[in-house]
């Protein structure tokens, strides 16, 4: 089989069927990511990671849009999806995708990792963050210029505008700052290309609804306040979401966890869902 252009491959089979992972793929982030989790997995099914846009042409392209590129891809592959499993936002995606694929085959799997919904504020606050970090790479009169331009973004009438004005913002101001904090123009480039990408990513996930989907799917989350189920109230869970399950891990980790990977296997394998002890 061909590589598919869509997706990373991070794990290739001969069995048939097909395990799609959704997050925003990205090297050198601190948090655990699907490659950390693969490596753990006892599952021989194929697995494909979403892979983002190619650099420069995620302008327009709605969250719509990004999730049939990757429904393209699935089809043209001919292989039956067993799951699908999604990181943070990622759980968008992977719902969405999910309700989809229902449309040819069999329901897949749908596995959740502290799920959460995308919202315009995260993105402003992702660009903000970078001039925290950045800040002795600025003028006092500078970061205050940067800080207002933030705010003027954050008018957009939606949240693709606001990733279009953010990321050329990004690109004007943060990547000359990165050069001046000791990175090379090289990689300035690709932290910037970078930005701009998550930036669209996050933005086509704002405007979708994956609860539906979501109501069938099993959720592994982690101890960190704050993310996935801990900003859910628990009397809603049990509505929003088919199964649940906490682990003693931090955010960062849970995708690197020998027992979160345990349990996903379990899933992937049609197996018990998890026990009822365990749920909150």
């Amino acid at each position: 089989m061909t590589k598919p252009e869509a997706f990373n491959v991070l794990r290739g089979e001969d069995g048939g069927e097909l395990v799609v992972v959704a997050d925003f793929a990205a090297t050198g982030r601190q948090a655990a990511t699907f490659h950390d989790l693969v490596k753990l997995l006892d599952t021989t099914h194929t697995v494909w990671e979403t892979a983002p846009v190619p650099w420069g042409q995620e302008a327009g392209m709605t969250g719509a849009d990004q999730a049939e590129r990757w429904l393209d891809g699935i089809r043209d592959s001919g292989l039956k999806v067993r799951a699908l499993l999604g990181f943070c936002g990622g759980g968008i995606y992977a719902g969405i995708m999910a309700d989809r694929i229902a449309q040819w085959q069999d329901r897949p799997r749908l596995v959740l990792f502290d799920p959460g919904f995308a919202e315009r504020r995260m993105l402003t606050e992702h660009v903000e963050g970078f001039y925290r970090r950045l800040a002795k790479a600025f003028t006092e009169e500078q970061l205050a210029a940067g800080r207002r331009r933030v705010a003027e973004a954050s008018a957009a009438p939606g949240a693709l505008e606001l990733a279009d004005r953010l990321g050329a913002l990004f690109h004007e101001e943060l990547r000359p700052a990165i050069v001046r904090a000791g990175w090379s123009e090289r990689a300035a480039d690709d932290g910037a290309d970078l930005v701009n990408g998550y930036l669209h990513w996050l933005a086509g996930a704002v405007d979708l609804d994956p609860r539906p989907a979501w109501r069938a799917a099993d959720v592994l989350n982690s101890a960190t306040p704050g993310i996935g189920l801990h900003i859910i109230p628990e009397g809603e869970r049990p509505a929003m979401f088919g199964t649940t399950r906490f682990f003693d891990v931090p955010h960062g980790d849970l995708l690197r966890t020998a027992e979160v990977a345990e349990a996903a296997d379990a899933l992937l394998a049609g197996s018990a869902r998890p026990r009822a002890d365990a749920q909150k």
